[in-house]
């Protein structure tokens, strides 16, 4: 297979890349916080979190860029998935350009965002920076709905903007296997099982990204007056285990 500086080297190169998790490949960084983990079973990477604590961050997350060294720009991804268990937390697949700043953070993907406490985002979304368009929504929320009309009055105030307040497959089965498809151009186009759910202007053109899946039990806010100007971990407990299963991922 060879070290995972050759295959990353090979895969910039080439500019495609495919993992059929055949076995844990090395051009993965496989990351690990807390009370998650990974198996590998029948060609399956099984990303597992939970039981957590509420007080502690806990992630498994593979990813093949860091700070500086971010290797995708105007690329599709591609996975076959299933999340099993409704927990508490995130979990999500797509580009990211691996910063919290609110103002420079630029993720391109698919989001599963469930909170137990007053929160605007509890549903599956397709997300590009602050832009959302809901793809479920687990329960009617007066929160969501302010945040849509805010942003339609003032681009300014508002610090998310909902594109719609009608999901775009409410009935998908998260648990069931689906394809999932990012295509990341002068704008991103959102596909599940060929069908397209969300059409998303990008605003920073110059963005580069590195390829990102996860499951955590953390949604994320924005603190009025943080002194950082970050979006902050709000974990949550989850009394049994989650599982974002993964058949195969592409890059091309």
């Amino acid at each position: 297979m060879g070290s995972g500086n050759e295959l990353r080297s090979k895969v910039i190169r080439e500019g495609k890349f495919i993992d059929d998790f055949n076995e844990k490949s090395p051009y993965w960084d496989w990351r690990i916080d807390n009370y998650a983990g990974f198996n590998l079973s029948n060609s399956i990477l099984q990303m597992y979190m939970g039981p957590t604590e509420a007080l502690y961050y806990s992630n498994a997350e593979i990813a093949d860029g860091s700070f500086d060294d971010l290797p995708w720009r105007y690329k599709t991804l591609e996975t076959k998935v299933r999340l099993r268990g409704r927990h508490y937390g995130s979990a999500g697949w797509g580009f990211w350009n691996h910063t919290m700043v609110v103002d420079t953070c630029q993720p391109i993907w698919f989001i599963y965002l469930r909170s137990r406490g007053t929160y605007p985002l509890n549903g599956f979304f397709a997300q590009v920076g602050n832009i959302f368009q809901p793809i479920i929504l687990f329960e009617k929320n007066y929160q969501l709905r302010a945040a849509y009309l805010l942003s339609k009055l003032s681009g300014k105030l508002a610090k998310v903007k909902i594109l719609s307040l009608n999901p775009s497959m409410q009935d998908l089965n998260l648990e069931q296997w689906h394809v999932y498809k990012v295509e990341w151009g002068m704008s991103v186009k959102f596909y599940i099982d060929g069908e397209e759910v969300a059409h998303i202007p990008i605003k920073t053109e110059d963005t580069r990204a590195r390829a990102d899946i996860w499951i955590d039990n953390a949604v994320f806010i924005v603190r009025r007056g943080d002194a950082g100007r970050v979006y902050r971990h709000v974990t949550q407990e989850n009394r049994g285990r989650a599982m974002l299963e993964v058949d195969y991922v592409k890059i091309y």
